[in-house]
């Protein structure tokens, strides 16, 4: 709810009184990023699925680990170097969680323009679609992918100078833009969180 429909996170004072602007103030990421903690919780919940897999594909326990472990690692570098950047949030640093800049060279890559457009749909649809952002082959298998050219007609303008914002998103060329509302043409609508109006269609 916090995220407009160009990728930047409003700062505006209407949204910065809500609980869930506040929810997030906590955080220096905003919840954009994996923190080391989050990283061992998810590593934790993976257990209970892998370990079993694993296991019946003849892995044993360190096995398991070995390839559980470092992919975990890699999946916390690659969020961290992708997810910040495209709300227009700095880097991650070290002493937070895994850093963004071992993988920062992946930013000039066709790889990064496919995320990136992929995960603005997914803000552009209230939410509700384009889910996984490094591993983007997830929403194709599960049915829950929209192209670019279907959630481009359904972005919102966004505001001005009126829209203040944590910070201006690093994308890439060539992605969609949103419009623009001129100073002092900004509406209550226009800072309504985009889940509240743009949710898909039900199928």
């Amino acid at each position: 709810a916090e995220t407009y429909d160009d990728m930047s996170l409003k700062k505006d004072k209407r949204w910065r009184q809500t609980k869930a602007a506040a929810s997030l103030d906590s955080d220096i990421a905003r919840g954009t990023a994996f923190s080391w903690a989050v990283t061992g919780m998810m590593t934790v919940q993976m257990l209970p699925s892998a370990l079993p897999v694993f296991a019946l594909l003849g892995f044993g326990l360190l096995e398991t680990l070995a390839v559980l472990l470092p992919g975990m690692l890699v999946h916390a570098l690659v969020w961290n170097m992708l997810h910040p950047p495209m709300h227009g949030l700095p880097p991650v640093k070290l002493k937070y969680g895994a850093p963004s800049w071992p993988l920062e060279g992946l930013r000039d890559t066709a790889y990064f323009k496919y995320i990136y457009e992929n995960h603005q749909g997914h803000h552009v649809l209230g939410g509700q679609a384009n889910y996984n952002v490094c591993c983007p082959l997830t929403d194709h298998l599960l049915g829950t992918y929209v192209p670019t050219a279907t959630w481009v007609k359904r972005m919102r303008k966004v505001p001005g100078p009126e829209g203040e914002r944590w910070g201006v998103p690093v994308e890439p060329k060539g992605v969609p833009q949103a419009p623009i509302i001129a100073a002092g043409k900004a509406t209550e609508r226009d800072f309504t969180p985009t889940a509240l109006l743009n949710a898909p269609e039900p199928a």
